[in-house]
């Protein structure tokens, strides 16, 4: 299996795309060609040419839409290229079934496609899938389970399985009802249930709204983590964030957003100017907003873009800053200062590693006063992408 990631999130998958899919595709792109001019012996040129696009046309829709909505998600990738390949190679002998020599060529790339041998899967892997959003895995060793989606460099939850600290930037998350107090919680993009779990560390009775919209991560976060499968004071949606919320009238506390489409990459929608006010309409008076942005580049030029977006809708930004590059920024829905913060900090809350993380918390948080002239996110123009790409780039100098 080409393992080329460490190229890069284009190049990488560019040229492993290269390497697999330009010479079947090839092979494809002259059939047509082959057909018409076999077809048009009998005259009829024009009829036939239209025959065969119209053909070819309505082939590449069936199989865009067979493929993506039923193959891949009820199949998986593997064997829908398996069936695909397989596919291709029986028209092509069905055609040469006559002719001896070229279905005897044609046997080879069949037996060779499905002797290609499945990948070894590594003594920490319990448990792989896929879903329609995601290539989903969870690993654990030395008494720490992760869930990994897509890429394998990137953990979306990591939790103990006895339960306490991870050690992960998720339990930042657990300072939310530390600096206010919260009656209910809502969670876009809960992954495991990481940011949950922390939260119940110190309020345990709290209602949440948790919002996911791969209905697979919900299953394996109820399989393998400690989200719990019935709990009436946590309610999980399944949908996609921004329409949930457009549809919702409830006023929330706190809100936790933790929105990344497996590795460093988050959708551009969810991280607009006109998000990040459609979230504040959802918020009480005193909520706070938790949000985690990753960025490991020297110059923090994606958050930046981050908090002067948050600062067109939230009055007072504070942020958490950790070595790993995940950055914890709070955003109160009113004017507050640094100091009230750092009180309810040092006062702390809940079992003893949140309170050695409150008071941590208390010596290293700071207001967050993103650069002058930070890129500004809208619906109309969010380069996220291509900053996520560049912020790479950068941490890797």
């Amino acid at each position: 299996m080409l393992k080329l990631w460490h190229m890069g999130d284009f190049a990488g998958p560019t040229l492993a795309t290269v390497i697999i899919f330009a010479p079947p595709m090839a092979a494809l792109a002259m059939t047509s060609p082959f057909v018409i001019r076999l077809l048009a012996r009998t005259g009829h040129v024009g009829v036939t040419v239209g025959q065969v696009f119209a053909l070819s046309t309505a082939g590449s829709i069936a199989g865009v839409l067979g493929t993506s909505f039923y193959l891949v998600p009820t199949l998986g990738t593997r064997m829908t290229l398996e069936i695909l390949c397989g596919a291709s190679i029986l028209v092509g002998a069905s055609g040469l079934i006559l002719q001896r020599k070229a279905t005897a060529l044609l046997a080879l790339p069949a037996a060779l496609l499905f002797a290609v041998p499945t990948p070894k899967a590594p003594p920490t892997l319990i448990w792989n899938g896929e879903s329609t959003y995601n290539r989903i895995l969870v690993f654990e060793a030395s008494g720490r389970r992760w869930l990994v989606l897509n890429d394998s460099r990137f953990a979306q939850t990591i939790e103990n399985v006895g339960g306490g600290s991870s050690g992960f930037y998720l339990d930042e998350f657990a300072l939310g009802p530390v600096i206010v107090p919260a009656k209910n919680l809502l969670v876009l993009g809960m992954g495991a249930g990481g940011s949950i779990q922390a939260t119940r560390a110190v309020a345990p009775g709290i209602d949440i709204d948790a919002v996911e919209i791969d209905p697979e991560v919900v299953r394996v976060a109820e399989t393998f983590f400690a989200l719990p499968q019935h709990d009436a004071k946590l309610r999980v949606h399944i949908a996609d964030a921004r329409p949930w919320l457009a549809e919702e009238t409830a006023k929330y506390d706190l809100a936790h957003i933790d929105l990344f489409q497996g590795g460093p990459y988050v959708p551009f929608y969810l991280t607009t100017a006109e998000f990040f006010r459609l979230v504040r309409e959802r918020m009480t008076d005193r909520g706070v907003l938790i949000v985690n942005v990753f960025d490991k580049s020297a110059k923090h030029d994606l958050l930046d873009a981050m908090g002067a977006t948050m600062r067109q809708v939230f009055p007072s930004l504070e942020k958490l800053s950790r070595p790993d590059g995940n950055h914890i920024v709070f955003a109160f829905a009113e004017k507050r200062t640094l100091g009230e913060t750092i009180a309810q900090l040092k006062n702390g809350a809940g079992p003893d590693w949140v309170r050695e993380l409150s008071q941590k918390a208390a010596q290293e948080m700071a207001e967050f006063e993103p650069k002058p002239g930070a890129v500004i996110f809208t619906d109309d123009k969010a380069p996220i992408e291509q900053m996520t790409r560049q912020m790479l780039a950068e941490s890797k100098k």
